[in-house]
């Protein structure tokens, strides 16, 4: 089956509701809607879809089982920030249209692109949309508390301006050497900021990463900040034989603790809550626009987590 080939089929799943005879192994994925109470507003971030072209992503994640589209807004996402005002509202429209939420952003935005902020923030808060993820933020010395208290002051005004369009920017916790790879640094870096303006996109997956064994405690201390949760999942294996390191595996198959997350109302209550597959899909998971696995794999493996997803206990 060729691309184009497979892509109709998919899409005649996404757009009319209707497994075809090629997808009708997903209707045995897919939990019943009517029987599932998972909480809500349950997100995919489709940097996983962008093999699709941007006009069918909405059907396809309607299809799948979400409430709505976490759209990569940046260098090698669907499109960057330039086109923003041409094609948001082909997503935006689309989402409306097949009663999904508004969609939320990842993209680079933040203190280095102070320059194009305001427009940014009037655009979106334009079309509806009230959430997005921010880009990172790079440490410039090694005087760690130094910088992130000059930061914060510079995050301050960056706050007032999200105040002004009534959006709120999401800062996520994540891995490595640039701020948020300890929680404890966006801790500083936002301390005394209003959440509503900016606050925290809590990656309990990072978190547990980062902090093994106290993983917990930044959960709790970071609490009050955060305004949305990222959904995936790992555990420790040998990689190249380079030592332990953490492999990204489907959801609820690994050694995160979902559960920690019912202890926050918001998880159970309106924040949203965003599902990424970062496993092996082929390239897919990297964004690649002509991923190695099928596109009815790829499809499937996400069906799966959604049923985990929505089929889990919860409080």
């Amino acid at each position: 089956m060729n691309r184009r080939s497979s892509v109709k089929k998919i899409m005649a799943v996404a757009g009319t509701g209707i497994l075809t005879p090629q997808l009708d192994f997903l209707k045995n994925l897919l939990p019943d809607s009517k029987k599932a109470a998972a909480p809500s507003p349950f997100y995919l971030f489709t940097k996983a879809l962008q093999w699709l072209p941007l006009e069918q992503v909405p059907e396809t994640v309607k299809s799948l089982g979400f409430d709505g589209v976490d759209l990569p807004v940046r260098k090698n996402g669907f499109f960057n920030t330039d086109e923003i005002k041409q094609k948001l509202p082909i997503i935006v429209r689309k989402s409306e249209t097949l009663g999904l939420k508004r969609p939320v952003l990842t993209t680079e935005m933040n203190l280095n692109q102070m320059a194009d902020m305001d427009e940014f923030l009037r655009t979106i808060s334009g079309e509806g949309i009230t959430d997005y993820r921010m880009g990172y933020l790079p440490f410039t010395t090694k005087n760690i508390i130094k910088e992130l208290k000059s930061l914060n002051a510079s995050m301050k005004q960056l706050a007032e301006l999200h105040k002004k369009h009534g959006v709120t920017g999401h800062y996520q916790n994540h891995a490595g050497t640039r701020i948020g790879g300890s929680v404890w640094e966006i801790y500083h870096l936002l301390k005394d900021i209003n959440p509503d303006h900016i606050g925290v996109q809590f990656d309990l997956r990072h978190a547990s990463v980062e902090g093994y064994q106290s993983y917990e405690n930044v959960f709790h201390m970071i609490s009050d900040q955060i305004r949305s949760f990222d959904l995936k999942d790992y555990v420790w294996g040998k990689v190249d034989n380079k030592g332990d390191r953490p492999i990204n595996v489907p959801y609820g198959e690994g050694n995160v603790k979902f559960e920690l997350l019912q202890e926050h109302p918001g998880f159970m209550g309106s924040l949203p809550k965003i599902l990424h597959c970062e496993y092996d899909l082929g390239g897919a998971e990297h964004g690649h626009k002509h991923p190695t696995m099928s596109k009815e794999a790829i499809l499937s493996a996400i069906a799966k987590d959604v049923k985990v997803y929505k089929t889990a206990k919860y409080k």
